[in-house]
């Protein structure tokens, strides 16, 4: 909302014959956004009997077996990056959020392998994500199954 304010200010003080282009590209710019926030609200993470799976909105997501969850707790911890990445320093456990912070940890036995794309496969025993209610979200988990 912000940057339609703002885009009206900077329209009346750029040039005449630019502000078409620069109208364009503020919709290009509102419409990724909203496209965005859409893409995190209708995508959240599913829970089943079988399956876990765990989304980061538009940036993918990530499918476990239900059998292969030991644990769920709460933690909460700063991993760079976004998206499906590696922690840093242990190489058996994943990221899979939208953001730096996660606040769940997953441990899993058997490990999964997980496709990081270019960084190639990890058989991860431990994923950390984020959930908007992580009690929520342990509970749904904890319900699906024994861990």
């Amino acid at each position: 909302m912000l940057e339609i304010c703002v885009a009206c200010f900077v329209s009346v003080m750029i040039p005449a014959p630019l502000r078409p282009y620069h109208a364009a590209f503020e919709v290009l710019l509102v419409a990724a956004g909203f496209g965005a926030v859409a893409a995190m609200a209708r995508h959240p993470h599913v829970v089943s009997d079988s399956r876990l799976v765990l989304r980061t909105g538009f940036l993918g997501e990530l499918a476990v077996p239900r059998e292969a969850v030991r644990t769920t707790s709460r933690v909460m911890r700063s991993i760079s990056g976004r998206g499906l990445r590696p922690v840093p320093g242990e190489e058996r456990a994943v990221v899979c959020s939208v953001a730096s912070t996660v606040n769940v940890r997953i441990q899993l036995d058997p490990p999964v392998a997980v496709d990081l794309g270019k960084r190639g496969m990890v058989q991860a025993s431990e994923i950390y994500v984020s959930a908007d209610s992580p009690e929520a979200f342990l509970r749904a988990v904890r319900m699906s199954g024994t861990p």
